[in-house]
């Protein structure tokens, strides 16, 4: 039924309203028979930020699977989305003109407005970490061993493309992760290299240096492409220098964790746990010239157990433990009863985001004591 500008009046008499208190142009809701199902089309909740980014020509994409929560990404961050209801009947129309936009002057019109949809819930973006844990777990079942080791002449392991529609992070975050983590790209595919392989490209470049009496910081890049050119390829080699060396101009240095980490993950899987005498003895009996143990390296990778007899080192690896915070602390607190903060920090500080970093987690998940001016995080419960 079509309203006039006396049943308006009427309505805004009921309302306690004047003709003064709104625009010359009013608009008269009606909604179309075959109004849109809630349910096959859904509303997003977008900032300015994402508005503008999408008016550019960008796009959102909706990750999700059975075992997984459902994320959209940007290309350089990703959102959680949640589902938000609202007690207001939220209407969707083809146009709607703004208020400032309609000009006050001349007589009072009515403009019809069509309503394609009534909602009552709408979801919301939240900027979250996106969990990467599953990069790491898919490209594993690539191990690469080395160009010697290869059985195949054919290109093993998972394209970008492919890492993009299963991993939940956006194209951005995928990238800097694969470029921090121990993966490299050979023959278009990326494959996560083997411990033995990086512990073996260490070990045989350190025994190069120890054979012409040199330290790493005499030698350039150069250098060791020229060496380890034999050992393997030049994108391998080009990728173990980033993670095990820090490159200043010409000159370089053994990054003394990551060699350090590299070394205790090699020397822990078999055996899980170790006397941390003869640990300690091996590990840095093995280490190359000019890198010393230190046993806060171990954090994120293996703890010392004190209390046992005889003390232990054990196998605790961060990218083995779930990715859900309770599952992850549980597992912790079940190695250790009392955690320090440099200790407990690799483990926890993948979990943390824009809003929650590593001690207000640890706040809101564990309970605190301070015993000899030290202060411990252990179980809530």
């Amino acid at each position: 039924m079509d309203r006039n500008l006396q049943q308006v009046n009427t309505i805004l008499n009921l309302a306690k309203l004047t003709v003064s208190d709104i625009k010359k142009e009013s608009h008269v809701l009606q909604f179309i028979p075959q109004i849109l199902d809630s349910r096959q089309v859904k509303l997003l909740e977008v900032s300015k930020d994402i508005l503008e980014y999408i008016d550019s020509g960008e796009c959102l994409f909706i990750k999700g699977s059975d075992d997984a929560h459902v994320i959209i990404c940007s290309n350089s961050k990703t959102f959680e989305l949640k589902e938000a209801e609202t007690s207001n009947s939220l209407l969707l129309m083809p146009s709607l003109t703004n208020g400032k936009l309609i000009e006050d002057t001349g007589s009072r019109t009515l403009k019809k407005q069509e309503v394609f949809g009534v909602y009552h819930t709408y979801y919301e973006m939240r900027l979250t970490k996106p969990k990467l844990q599953s990069l790491r777990i898919a490209l594993a079942k690539y191990p690469y061993k080395g160009k010697n080791s290869e059985v195949t002449k054919e290109a093993v392991g998972l394209s970008f493309t492919e890492l993009k529609s299963m991993i939940q992070a956006s194209e951005e975050e995928t990238i800097n992760q694969l470029q921090e983590m121990p993966a490299v790209k050979v023959k278009g595919k990326w494959r996560l290299f083997d411990v033995s392989f990086l512990f073996g490209w260490v070990s045989y470049l350190d025994s190069i240096l120890r054979e012409k009496k040199l330290s790493l910081e005499e030698i350039t890049s150069s250098d060791v492409e020229d060496w380890m050119g034999l050992y393997d390829t030049e994108n391998v080699n080009a990728k173990c220098i980033s993670l095990f060396m820090d490159v200043d101009e010409s000159n370089l240095k053994w990054k003394s964790k990551a060699v350090s980490q590299l070394f205790a993950l090699y020397l822990l899987p078999e055996l899980r746990a170790f006397d941390s005498k003869d640990f300690f003895t091996a590990w840095q009996q093995s280490m190359p010239v000019g890198v010393m143990a230190d046993e806060e390296h171990l954090n994120g990778v293996a703890l010392v157990d004190y209390d046992s007899t005889p003390s232990l080192v054990k196998y605790l690896p961060e990218f083995e433990l779930p990715e859900e915070v309770n599952e992850r602390l549980d597992i912790l607190f079940r190695n250790r009863a009392k955690w320090t903060l440099p200790s407990i920090t690799p483990y926890v500080q993948p979990l943390t985001d824009n809003n929650l970093n590593v001690a207000a987690l640890l706040t809101k998940h564990t309970r605190s004591s301070t015993i000899n001016g030290v202060k411990y995080y252990s179980s809530k419960y």
